[in-house]
Formats: C-alpha cells, structure tokens, sequence
C-alpha cells in the first residue's frame, strides 16, 4: 500500500535540523530534562516552540504552575527552521479579511495583525534574548503584471488603516533590493528578522526564568479527562491541569486530539544559504538588510542575516533532508536574482513543515472546555505564532471569546486528508507553470 503520510518524526539520519544555517549559528542549546513521573500543574503546554513558549510566558506572568512538553528540543519544529522573517501582515489583503470576518471583526483581527511584530521585538527586548534582531523592513517583490496590482492594491488598503507602508517603483526596488527583478513592490517599515533558533531558545530560557517547568523529548501519547481536569500522558509520565494549551502546528500527531492533525496541511520549505559574503557582494544584495519576499504562488523568500549570508527558500519536496538535486530550482532562483552568486557556495541545506489551512488563514478552536489549540500560519508564524500565543494564554485563562482579538472557531478536518501529499504535489506542479509563464 502506498503510504502517503509523512512520519511523524524523521529518524536523526533523515531530518535536517542539524544542518541548518540556524543550527550552526544559534545560542547555545539548554537541555531540558524528559519528563519522568506524574506531577500536576496549573496549565500543560504541548510544544516548545513559538506558540507554545508565548503562551506559557504569558500564563506564567498571571501565576499560573506551567509545564511545557515537547517531543524533542525548543525550537526543533518550524519555530527553528523558518526564514526568521517577521511579517505583520496576512496572506489575504485587509479588504478581504474585512468580508471574510465581517466588518468589525475584520478590522479587530487586522489591529491584531499589525502588531505581531511589536510582540516579537518587545519579547526580545524584555529578556534580552540574542537572536540577531533586525527591525529594517520587509518587501514584497512584484514578479508580474498581476503581482504589480496585488502590491498596489495591498498597499492602499494597508495605508489606509494607517500601517507604516511604502509603494516602491523599479528604480526604489533596485536601490533596497541589488536586483533589478522586481518592477514594483511594498515596503512593511515596521518588519524585520530574527535568527528564529536562537529566538526559539531563548523564548524558552525566558519561560524557564518565569518559574515555567519545560521538558525535552516528551512526546505527548495521549489527552485523557480527569475529573475536572485533564491528563497529558507522554511515554515516562503525565501532567494533570484543568487547562491545556496545544502549540505543535505543522509537527502536529494523530495522537494529540481527534481531527487537529487533519485540519492542516503540512508542507515542506526548503532553505540554502551561503557562508559570509565577500565584501562586494555585501553591498549589492540587500544593501540595508531588507528581507524579501515576491508574488508568485511558489514565494521566493531571502535575506541577510547579520554576519553577511545569504539566505533563499521556496517550497520544497516533501522531505525533511532534502538533498543536493532537490536545491537545483532553489539555487538557479538565487542566481536569476543576483547573477553574481554564481560561484558562491551554498553550504547549508534545510527543510521544515509549514502548516497549511484550506482558507488560508491561522485556526484557534477550544476543543473541549480548558483545551484550547492555534495552528496553520500558512508561513507567516514567526510572528503570528508569537502574538496566538498570547490570545491562548488570554482564552486559557477564561477570557470570553467575543473578547479575543482573534476568532474561534470550531475544528474542521479536511476531507480526503490521508490523500494530501498526492494534492499537494499536483497544485505544487501546477503553480511552478504558472510563475513561469508569468
């Protein structure tokens, strides 16, 4: 039979978190001890990366006994495998989200949006966490005719609410960018990156410093009611609180909670970045340390980091460790952008899961009373993730829902899920005709 799901997790061999540029450069690792025994706690967080480490930070400063489990490490999923671009911004256009929502939630959520950033930074401020912040902006490329009206039509609608936007013609492009791909574009003034691993690490180390007890290689095996309260069973022990708070988006397990694995669609991004660029380079790619992003349907996204790599990633074949031949597309885009990176050498090849929602936008549902849940970024969750961990932490702690900055709404699996990477691999096939021809 053929098996269509990727395993859960991939054997030391087969994933390559390890072979990250984030790997290799990020603060040291803290090794959090695997849980052993039954304890009880106040609130049980399952996964240790962004979502789940905001939101015990944020239960943690209103006195809550916080245990946080996570199948591996802080930071071992998505959260220390992204691009470390921090984007206030949705997929969607704040018109649409307006008639998705409706006009008063709409407005609520897109508020809500634009200040994901503000959380990740003010994060990093408060603890003093040394992920390289850099808060120079983020500019989404025009590859097309089509691409030219989304960027014009997202930068009045994001202006007129007010966000600190820019439209950027082919000359400007040019200047912020070192290549002359792009005819037109829109600058997010209030964006910026961070080194995600390391970012990752110390949301942890600052959970850690808040009394919150978190524990390495706890795989979570089952969710099981007792009485009033709730049994977060893993392989060594258990964790019994009246509130649950599930933050594992795209490494999401069947055994976490019927239907939340099938209610996103994992996908892999691939990244490859370079070691330090020589001196010339520096000053022609991304002169000022602007992320980048472009309107096809497979996204190009770059970067800088602050010692000078050059960073590019697209979507990737459904692997964890993709190999040298599976980075042919990704580094001819890397050489169609800035010719003059023929040559350099791309040391670091990774992937990671994003997970992917059937309308596109992230998913907050209260599974049962005092189980709650937030996944499918769509590879925005640096800092949704961040800013839906708060809105767990507020929802976890009683708040009303209508108070939430941020809807509720009920658990939908998709349908024919098992059947997800053969749809997934189609519609990946089709969008790459589709950004060629354009």
């Amino acid at each position: 039979m053929l098996k269509l799901e990727p395993p859960v997790f991939d054997t030391p061999e087969r994933d390559s978190f390890t072979s990250s540029l984030w790997h290799a450069t990020a603060m040291p690792a803290t090794r959090y001890p695997a849980l052993a025994g039954d304890r009880a706690a106040g609130a049980v967080v399952i996964g240790a990366g962004y979502t789940g480490l905001s939101a015990a930070i944020e239960l943690a400063r209103h006195g809550e006994d916080v245990a946080v489990l996570d199948a591996r490490e802080p930071g071992f999923g998505a959260s220390g495998r992204n691009g470390g671009q921090v984007i206030p911004a949705f997929k969607y256009d704040p018109d649409s989200i307006a008639a998705v929502y409706g006009t008063q939630t709409g407005e609520k959520v897109l508020e809500m949006v634009s200040r994901t950033a503000d959380a990740v930074f003010d994060l990093v401020r408060e603890f003093d966490i040394a992920c390289d912040p850099l808060r120079t902006g983020w500019i989404q490329g025009a590859h097309s005719e089509a691409g030219q009206a989304l960027v014009e039509a997202r930068y009045r609608q994001w202006s007129r609410r007010g966000a600190p936007v820019e439209l950027l013609d082919a000359r400007a492009m040019r200047r912020l960018t070192g290549t002359g791909l792009y005819p037109q574009g829109v600058l997010f003034r209030n964006a910026g990156t961070v080194q995600p691993l390391s970012y990752a690490r110390g949301l942890a180390a600052a959970a850690a410093s808040l009394g919150v007890g978190i524990f390495g290689d706890s795989m979570v095996q089952a969710i099981e009611p007792a009485g009033k309260a709730w049994r977060v069973r893993t392989g060594q022990g258990s964790v019994t609180a009246p509130r649950v708070v599930i933050g594992v988006n795209g490494y999401c397990t069947a055994s976490l909670w019927p239907g939340l694995r099938e209610s996103v669609v994992p996908v892999y991004s691939m990244q490859i970045a370079t070691d330090p660029l020589p001196e010339p380079l520096r000053q022609e790619i991304l002169p000022d340390v602007h992320s980048l992003a472009d309107t096809r349907r497979l996204v190009w996204y770059c970067r800088k980091t602050r010692e000078q790599r050059y960073v590019i990633g697209t979507r990737g074949p459904f692997k964890a460790r993709p190999a040298a031949p599976d980075a042919r597309d990704l580094l001819a885009a890397a050489h169609r952008m800035y010719p003059a990176l023929r040559g350099v050498s791309f040391p670091y090849r990774w992937a990671g899961r994003v997970a992917m929602t059937a309308d596109h936008v992230p998913h907050l549902h209260q599974l049962a009373p005092g189980v709650f849940a937030a996944l499918g970024y769509n590879g925005r969750g640096v800092g949704m993730a961040t800013m839906m961990g708060r809105i767990l932490a507020a929802a976890a702690l009683g708040a009303r829902p209508d108070s939430l900055s941020y809807p509720v709404s009920d658990l939908r699996p998709i349908s024919l899920h098992a059947f997800h990477r053969l749809g997934v691999q189609a519609l990946v096939a089709y969008y790459r005709m589709l950004d060629r021809r354009a």
